[in-house]
């Protein structure tokens, strides 16, 4: 005789479950590692900057102030036990969690109660979510506010709450520098009464009122404090990112979307053709026309790059959830044997690199680790295999109790996804914080460099530079500074030794482990 649950236990752990999965995708790579080469590395150096100066964000930083606001809190709440770069990437986490939520209520409100879960699946299963979400990245709050602002949209026709939250996202979009988005979106808003009834409605027309009237008043505000500051609207509206043609890639988004948003763009697809004789529903017509309406915009960003694009991943998990909902069987088992032989593959060959890296067999494969400048090959670490051991088997354990339900397939491939990355944090987090950090180098500066003393650089980037100075402890400038005794030389992949005069001495040259582009000389200068 089977055991009886109650009702509401029975609905409870479910919720539970899913719950659990989101914070297994969220946090590994949040913390445990020193700011990566890239933009992760670009956006601390920004916040860095900013704490450095004391001074308000949007005068330092070339990127609009709320996601720094936010890293600086979480910083300092979590300073007792997380070091700044760690404690400040927890704002990531934090926006991409509210992106979650909001996607969910929106699609709950478009398609009903079974498509929230589908939604938000759906966009923790997009690829170009994985590393993007897990890095310093200033885009993850316009993720987040672009999101809200979907809701609000989406739920106009329910009173004046959807209003608020319209309002509320247009301010915060603001914030994050997306004003371009936050003046779509409110444009599609003034839009959808031309083609859906429940638009016309005089509770939508006070809660669109309402939404604009909050967005224009915030704008007004912050727009009149930034003039009083003398602060430049071009940095703080992040204006330059529509700014100039040298980088224009009209169909750059275009052409990542098959990749970046995948598995979300192929169930849209889906969805799309299930409802093209019924497409007069704000279900199609609203995430469709936010979609486009991103898609043109962005075809005229100055330099487009892949952290720009999450917002992109909102419309097409929305589309499909519903395309999720409807798939057939065969397409739904397709996309679930699809992700366990892919990230099972992938599982397999992170396991043969483990053993190749703690055990040094294979011996070719240890050997190339070597010549790649991985650090510490041959070496086991204990607790690497047990966090690595304790993945897999959550990620087996799940597979075997997965029952059958629409959101099989989306399930699946989501927690294998999060499996795949846990597995690679549990096994290779610290030999790719050596890697992709300047750490290493850091170290070698300040066990040469005196504490005290200044180190003048050249050829060497921004970047560099002040994340060096920030692991290192050590005083690096820009240029040549008087009194400073050493000397930090930068060079590029092929070019010969730097020319330094002869009243400097070598004391070191490096570089990053298995780094081959640059190469950094350490110089003292010689005293009479």
């Amino acid at each position: 005789m089977g055991r009886w649950v109650p009702r509401c236990c029975a609905a409870t752990l479910p919720q539970l479950g899913l719950l659990l999965l989101c914070a297994a995708w969220l946090l590994p790579g949040l913390v445990g590692h020193a700011p990566w080469k890239g933009g992760d590395g670009d956006h601390f150096v920004q916040l860095w900057l900013l704490l450095q100066s004391d001074v308000a964000p949007q005068a330092v930083s070339a990127t609009p102030p709320l996601y720094y606001w936010v890293a600086t809190a979480t910083a300092w709440l979590t300073s007792p036990v997380l070091a700044l770069h760690d404690g400040a990437r927890l704002a990531s986490g934090l926006f991409v969690a509210l992106a979650l939520f909001f996607v969910a209520r929106t699609a709950r409100v478009l398609y009903g109660a079974e498509a929230g879960w589908a939604a938000a699946l759906t966009l923790l299963g997009c690829v170009g979510l994985l590393v993007r979400g897990h890095e310093l990245n200033a885009y993850t709050a316009q993720f987040a506010a672009a999101a809200i602002m979907l809701y609000g949209l989406a739920s106009l026709p329910q009173g004046a709450r959807s209003g608020w939250a319209l309002g509320i996202g247009a301010t915060l979009m603001l914030l994050a520098g997306g004003v371009a988005e936050a003046v779509l979106i409110l444009a599609l808003a003034g839009l959808l009464p031309l083609l859906l009834e429940n638009y016309r409605s005089r509770t939508a027309r006070r809660a669109l009122l309402l939404g604009l009237g909050l967005a224009l008043a915030a704008s007004a505000a912050w727009l009149a404090y930034l003039a009083t500051q003398g602060i430049p609207f071009v940095r703080v509206l992040n204006l330059q990112r529509w700014l100039g043609s040298n980088g224009l890639r009209p169909a750059y988004f275009l052409g990542i979307l098959g990749w970046y948003a995948w598995p979300a763009w192929p169930l849209a697809a889906w969805g799309l053709y299930r409802s093209r004789r019924q497409w007069r529903t704000p279900g199609i017509v609203l995430p469709l026309g936010a979609l486009v309406g991103l898609l043109g915009l962005y075809a005229l960003a100055a330099h487009p790059g892949e952290e720009q694009g999450l917002v992109l991943l909102l419309p097409l998990a929305l589309l499909g959830s519903a395309g999720l909902l409807t798939l057939r069987r065969g397409a739904a088992s397709a996309l679930l044997w699809f992700a366990l032989m892919l990230f099972g593959f992938i599982g397999l060959v992170f396991w043969l690199y483990w053993s190749a890296h703690d055990l040094g067999s294979p011996a070719r494969l240890a050997a190339r680790l070597t010549r790649l400048g991985v650090s510490g090959v041959g070496e086991l670490r204990p607790w690497a295999l047990a966090l690595g051991l304790v993945v897999t088997l959550a990620w087996i354990v799940f597979l075997a109790r997965v029952s059958r339900s629409p959101l099989r397939p989306i399930l699946v491939w989501t927690a294998s996804m999060t499996f795949i990355w846990a597995l690679l944090m549990a096994l290779f987090q610290a030999p790719l914080d050596r890697r992709l950090s300047y750490v290493s180098v850091a170290e070698e500066l300040a066990a040469r460099v005196p504490p005290t003393a200044c180190i003048q650089t050249v050829q060497v980037r921004s970047q560099q530079r002040l994340l060096l100075a920030y692991h290192s402890g050590r005083q690096l400038d820009a240029a040549a500074t008087p009194g400073c005794d050493w000397l930090l030389v930068g060079t590029r992949r092929n070019e010969g030794e730097p020319d330094v005069p002869d009243s400097w001495t070598k004391q070191w040259e490096g570089a990053r482990a298995g780094d081959r582009t640059d190469r950094f000389h350490l110089y003292a200068r010689q005293r009479q």
